[in-house]
């Protein structure tokens, strides 16, 4: 490999799943003094910005949308976010008072300190994506790598060519057209996504497939309530986890949330100056996720071990989706002597999701168990261990109650839930499992069909906000790159027997390798060039959807990559020591 022939690594996306792979790619190319004086980094985006991606663009979300985990959790590496807002405390309560102040109202910004077990809004991690990402450029090049960031574009094709891989990119402004060629080693990390919708019915009117970015669902609810001019817009919020709430946050954003001296919220006053807008939020269950309390040592009776490989060869059998639910269902109940099963997770015993937040906002030391209990058990990663038949049920009908107690919410959202209930501005239905197709258009408004009690009602809402979860077909997602790679089978959905699980085929089940079909000989093998992590990824939705996740993946990548550029670069070693 020569000077004018570099190693040239890519990678197709730089939000935090990117930008954690060129922080730790970096890291390892320049540990050790390894030779990379011949590495190309080539990174492809969107936006003109890197680091933030989707999910943390500062300029794209309300202070109230917070991270869904602590700041000592959400990092590129060990408490580095935790460390980077103590290390820039004055300059961020300077430029960002109003992501400061979200997280610590009332504490003067002269005086603030970063909080590990704080919930801090999520635009203020795109703020510290983005610097590390620059960080990392400015690290690379002093070491001799070249990057090349190509911003403003999207990635549309990619091929084969000459034993290297090219990739074809497009301006997001005029739409010309550039070819890269010579690629060695391919990421895909496009991260978040939204699938491509199938209902035009659904989707023609007064419909958001997303509530993001917040300006856009602005200017749509503006339209809305001038379409219904002196009447109240009721707007329907499909789905109640982490993005249902974001949509609630910026429904209510023109508000006022007021605070207790201690920092807790006490009551909402809505805008008399804007139009009025009534929000009906509703779900499968009806219930927002529980509110994420302390961490607690728990003694594990029966999911005993690291991972269910790992307990079916201790417990010396194997172990189907009814033996799991059954002993989560018995951990469960030692842990809380008795009083919750597995059945509690499912029919929660509440009227309402009014009632559970006035019951979670208390942090039970039950629901921290139950949290705890159900967390593990997804960590344990058994999804894996399923048969086709079994994933096929879990995804259709458990997973909404995994993720709905894995995933909690922090106490800040479930107290400005709870204010906007008891102002009249938020309503909550429960759709039920077997009402199909809802909401539905009718008529210019579209009709929600929900549970009430035995008996089933509908109601007419004026507009409707998607916020429930991802569907992960392959062939719903809305890049160009991927459906471009799918059809060239440079990657393959991943399916088994005759069931989809959606996500692309790895080559194991601890690697980030892609498979594709070898086009001399027609098999199934591991692609030479791509690697890919994060949603797009079979299971990831099931075994990884964690901060934490991203980074173990980017680790991984990152050593595969350097181990494949030192091998590339021995032989300038050894001809520069022949030379000398």
């Amino acid at each position: 490999m020569s000077e004018v022939n570099p190693t040239r690594l890519c990678i197709v996306g730089t939000g935090f799943s990117g930008t954690a792979a060129l922080f730790h790619l970096v890291n390892a190319l320049t540990a050790d003094r390894r030779p990379v004086s011949s590495v190309e980094i080539l990174t492809i985006e969107s936006r003109q910005v890197n680091g933030p991606g989707y999910p943390y663009a500062p300029y794209e979300l309300l202070p109230g949308h917070l991270c869904n985990n602590q700041a000592r959790q959400m990092s590129l590496a060990g408490d580095d976010f935790y460390d980077w807002l103590g290390e820039h405390r004055q300059r961020l309560a300077a430029e960002f008072p109003a992501l400061i102040r979200e997280t610590h109202p009332g504490v003067p910004l002269d005086t603030w300190e970063p909080d590990p077990e704080g919930f801090y809004p999520r635009a203020l991690f795109g703020v510290y994506l983005e610097e590390r990402f620059r960080e990392t450029v400015s690290k690379a090049r002093r070491h001799g790598i070249r990057i090349q960031s190509y911003n403003g574009y999207c990635a549309i094709d990619g091929y084969r060519q000459s034993e290297r891989f090219s990739l074809v990119i497009e301006r997001v402004d005029d739409g010309s057209r550039e070819v890269i060629t010579g690629i060695d080693k391919l990421l895909l990390s496009t991260g978040h996504w939204v699938p491509l919708d199938t209902e035009s019915e659904m989707t023609a009117g007064n419909f958001l497939d997303s509530p993001y970015p917040d300006s856009k669902l602005r200017a749509s609810v503006a339209a809305w309530s001038e379409a219904v001019r002196d009447k109240t817009l009721t707007c329907f919020v499909k789905g109640m986890g982490p993005s249902g709430i974001d949509a609630i946050m910026s429904l209510a954003e023109s508000g006022t949330f007021h605070f207790s001296d201690s920092g807790h919220i006490t009551g909402y006053s809505p805008s008399q100056a804007e139009a009025q807008i009534q929000i009906v939020a509703g779900s499968r269950c009806g219930f927002f996720p529980a509110v994420r309390g302390a961490s607690v040592e728990y003694q594990f009776q029966y999911l005993t071990e690291e991972t269910f490989g790992e307990l079916e060869r201790v417990l010396g059998q194997k172990l189907g989706l009814n033996d799991i639910l059954s002993m989560i269902d018995q951990e469960l109940r030692a842990a809380t002597s008795g009083q919750i099963g597995w059945q509690d997770i499912v029919e929660p015993k509440f009227e309402n999701a009014f009632e559970k937040l006035r019951y979670d906002v208390t942090c039970p030391h039950e629901n921290n168990l139950v949290h705890t209990i159900l967390l593990k058990a997804r960590r344990m990663k058994f999804y894996r261990h399923l048969n086709a038949f079994e994933k096929e049920i879990y995804d259709r009908e458990l997973d909404t109650h995994f993720i709905r107690i894995a995933v909690p919410i922090p106490l800040l959202n479930a107290e400005k839930l709870l204010a906007l209930f008891e102002s009249g501005k938020l309503e909550s239905v429960k759709m039920g499992y077997q009402i199909s197709g809802n909401p539905v258009a009718h008529g210019g408004q579209y009709q929600v069909t929900f549970t009430d009690g035995d008996a089933e009602s509908t109601r007419l809402v004026d507009a409707v906000i998607r916020a429930s979860g991802q569907d992960f077909r392959l062939s719903l997602h809305p890049s160009r790159l991927v459906s471009a790679l799918a059809e060239r089978e440079e990657l393959l959905a991943n399916r088994e027997g005759h069931y989809s699980t959606g996500g692309i085929m790895l080559d194991s089940d601890e690697s980030y390798g892609v498979m594709c079909r070898d086009p001399e000989t027609g098999r199934v093998v591991p692609s030479p060039w791509i690697a890919s992590y994060g949603v797009l990824t079979r299971y990831w939705q099931n075994e990884r959807n964690f901060s934490a996740a991203f980074v173990e993946a980017a680790m991984w990548l990152s050593e595969e990559w350097a181990a494949y550029c030192a091998r590339q670069s021995s032989p300038l070693v050894a001809e520069s020591a022949w030379q000398n």
